[in-house]
């Protein structure tokens, strides 16, 4: 190490970052500390000098520096950021709230915040103490909602407490049997509330509730349609298109009586039928049916302009995108033909029911790949290696998009995403050509093929797949053939002890005799809703996979599933040669739990103590096994 004599602060700053990206931890703690003793008011150096802190557990000293550096400067976001942080990390979530609002003050568009504070009202529940504070907070949420680049389903449980209030549901609840449901002052509120509109707009709403209501509620306006009660609908026109919306991101998972499959039918050759394009009773039909179902409306609005930007957002969505789907099918380049029978199985369930839909996730900034995974295995750290510089990434299994647009956070790198479905491809190359993502390639494969390639990858990830193959160790022998000497790899399994209502779900399928079809997928739902006394039943409602039908068939209906224990994890990674580096979680807190129990496990890498945790708490892994590991 240079001493550091002799050099200019911005010398030594320099020497101090770049230890700091090489994780030589204590180098760069080292510089850091000669900068600040040059200059005590080197923002950069209280900033970074905190983060290392935060990483060595000295939890209090990181808080000294950002409090610090944000002393000197209020307006120093990055600072303000780093503390709302390390405030989540310890679980005072009120208090890393607030540090995100300052910096979205300070710049509302500040990408690391935006995913932060989306993360954090995703894993827990915000009280409001006055009205001020209510309002306050609905800003906020419409402020974020309103944004392109943020995880929506994270922020659903937060925005719902605001919508109305235990009361407000209790009267909602009442009026759902009533004769007139619209004329409940609570829901003509709601029906013309800008933050319900973006919710029904921008994600799945996982809520049963929710579901009951606006499943009454769009017949009553299928009612008052066919009564001629135009003027009744006119005033909730947004709401009636932001409810098209949902129920085309749900795919159409709500049900319908007779009387509601009759009139349908009944408007949708009354619009293929009309001269005039009339949009109220579009976007009514878009409730219960794709638009694009019907060739000749179809081509009507293909090229149809209306003044409101909503009704064309519409358009955009049930027509529009799904022919650029259909479109970009010449784009997507196929390994091999796919002849093992369960690949192909699996392969025709996710080209029917592609998984999930999805209309936004978070954008987030690219840095170095072993950054990145530092922060996933935290507390357990790999030294900077330039390997992984510019690195070759593989997603293996991509579905529709999601897994592979956000590996396009590491720095420098080159994705390859497969996955056996050409449905979910195109939706995939779809979402990442919106987004302007250019380093991700798209490929139709099966994983037993991927040798055929002749390629080597520095990190491969393999989320949710390697469980739906005949033998996920012969799937997993295959991606470690295809990965680089000390390369990583994450994967995704399902827990046996966190999925027991699943199990209890699939035996009463079995015994209802359901098959996977959307309408058995409907007709099972509401049976399970109906199952109060089963409590491993009701359980399953609550989850986020119960809402949308193709979340529901990969969810219940799977046609092949397998699930691990930890010491069958332990066996596999021993007999293979993987190390173990952590597992990953959104909470912070979890880890925060685990330390505690295991203090003495201070890597967090002992996965007989993760059995032990999770025996403790069996629902911890109510996801998946997600976890890194280095071929050795």
């Amino acid at each position: 190490m240079n001493d550091g004599q002799n050099l200019t602060i911005k010398e030594t700053f320099n020497l101090a970052l770049k230890n700091h990206q090489n994780n030589n931890l204590q180098d760069a703690q080292n510089y850091y500390q000669k900068v600040l003793k040059i200059d005590p008011n080197h923002l950069g150096a209280h900033n970074n000098l905190g983060v290392i802190f935060k990483i060595l557990g000295e939890n209090q000293k990181a808080k000294n520096c950002y409090e610090k550096a944000i002393e000197i400067n209020p307006n120093h976001a990055d600072a303000h950021n780093n503390l709302g942080l390390l405030f989540q990390k310890l679980g005072d979530y009120q208090k890393s709230k607030s540090c995100y609002e300052k910096v979205l003050k300070i710049d509302p568009n500040n990408i690391n915040s935006i995913n932060a504070i989306s993360t954090l009202l995703g894993s827990c529940r915000f009280d409001y103490k006055s009205k001020d504070d209510k309002t306050s907070f609905k800003k906020l949420i419409i402020s974020l909602l309103n944004k392109s680049n943020i995880e929506t389903s994270f922020i659903f449980k937060n925005a719902k407490s605001i919508l109305f209030s235990d009361d407000e549901q209790n009267q909602l609840e009442e009026a759902i049997n009533s004769d007139s449901l619209l004329s409940n002052k609570v829901l003509q509120r709601l029906l013309k509330e800008e933050l319900f509109h973006l919710l029904l707009q921008k994600s799945t709403l996982a809520d049963i509730f929710l579901e009951k209501l606006l499943t009454r509620l769009r017949c009553e306006i299928l009612l008052n349609l066919e009564n001629s009660k135009k003027d009744n609908l006119n005033k909730y026109f947004n709401f009636i298109i932001s409810l098209a919306e949902q129920c085309w991101l749900n795919e159409y998972l709500y049900i319908q009586s007779k009387k509601e499959i009759d009139l349908v039918n009944k408007l949708k050759q009354k619009i293929e039928n009309d001269e005039e394009i009339n949009e109220l009773q579009i976007s009514i039909l878009g409730c219960y049916a794709p638009l694009n179902s019907s060739k000749k409306i179809n081509d009507r609005l293909l090229n149809y302009k209306s003044s409101n930007l909503l009704f064309n957002d519409l358009i955009s969505v049930q027509i529009k995108e799904p022919l650029k789907e259909k479109e970009l099918v010449k784009s997507i380049t196929t390994l091999d033909v796919i002849d093992d029978s369960v690949s192909k199985k699996v392969r025709e369930q996710y080209e029917e029911h592609p998984y999930p839909r999805w209309r936004c996730t978070n954008k987030i900034l690219s840095k170095n790949f072993i950054n990145w995974l530092n922060g996933e295995i935290e507390p357990n750290r790999i030294k900077y290696n330039n390997k992984f510089d510019n690195p070759n990434v593989l997603i293996a299994g991509c579905g529709t998009g999601k897994h592979s647009i956000q590996a396009a956070r590491y720095k420098n790198s080159n994705i390859l995403a497969v996955d056996l479905s050409l449905t979910s491809l195109t939706y995939a190359k779809r979402k990442t050509e919106e987004l302007n993502i250019k380093n991700i390639e798209y490929m139709q494969a099966d994983i037993l093929q991927l040798k055929k390639l002749n390629k080597k990858f520095d990190i491969i990830e393999s989320s949710g797949t390697l469980h739906h193959m005949r033998d996920p160790v012969k799937g997993l022998k295959v991606l470690l053939d295809i990965l680089a000497p000390n390369g990583f790899l994450k994967l995704g399994l399902y827990s046996e002890a966190a999925r027991k209502n699943i199990l209890a779900a699939r035996e009463f399928i079995k015994k209802k005799n359901y098959k996977n079809t959307s309408k058995d997928i409907k007709i099972c739902r509401q049976e399970i809703l109906n199952q109060k006394e089963n409590p491993l039943l009701q359980k399953l409602t609550y989850t986020s996979d119960f809402h949308s039908t193709s979340t529901v068939r990969d969810l219940l209906f799977h046609v092949q599933e397998h699930r691990f224990t930890i010491p069958q994890i332990s066996k596999i990674l021993k007999d293979l040669n993987l190390e173990f580096l952590c597992f990953y979680f959104l909470d912070p807190i979890i880890k925060k739990k685990f330390s505690e129990s295991f203090p003495e496990d201070r890597n967090n890498v002992s996965l007989d103590n993760w059995d032990q945790f999770e025996i403790n708490n069996p629902d911890i892994f109510s996801g998946m096994y997600q976890f890194w590991v280095r071929k050795i």
